[in-house]
């Protein structure tokens, strides 16, 4: 990886949306040689949003119309654990590597929470895998949470491939 910044160019946070994806595991070692480098902090988010899960996993976890509200919060909550899990370790792989990282699980839609998060915490550049895991959005390339992150973000943004 070659950069040629400006001296004045600095990237105090680095933000980086994780999936599980390979891809998002490559944007997280790009980010953790930018953090080196720049001395920066990085955010590891993951974005939990219900809708992007099929029909078929929902269905399965359907009770009774009285119980549909319970059902779906016992779902949320494991969908939560397990990427709390999955962020921790990637928190720890920073800190492994000298990396100061903290995380944060959202829920939403993707680019809008990346979008929301990037603003709120005034984030300087996101690294972001090109690909992801994400449902049936995987099948439409042109709309790709990476390009729409792209598109819209108010910092820089490197797709890592």
């Amino acid at each position: 990886m070659v950069l040629f910044m400006d001296k004045d160019v600095k990237f105090e946070k680095i933000l980086v949306p994780m999936d599980g994806s390979k891809f998002a595991r490559k944007a997280l070692f790009h980010a953790i040689k930018l953090a080196k480098r720049f001395g920066s902090k990085i955010h590891v988010v993951i974005v939990v949003d219900p809708e992007e899960f099929s029909p078929g996993m929902l269905l399965g976890l359907l009770q009774k119309d009285k119980l549909l509200e319970e059902s779906i919060a016992k779902f949320m909550a494991t969908v939560k654990t397990q990427a709390r899990r999955e962020v921790l370790a990637d928190v720890a792989v920073c800190k492994s590597k000298g990396v100061d990282a903290r995380y944060e699980i959202l829920s939403g839609k993707s680019v809008e929470m990346i979008l929301k998060y990037t603003k709120g915490k005034k984030i300087d550049l996101i690294v972001i895998g090109s690909q992801g895991l994400r449902g049936l959005n995987k099948l439409k390339v042109l709309g790709s949470v990476s390009r729409k992150v792209s598109e819209l973000a108010p910092c820089a943004v490197m797709i890592v491939h």
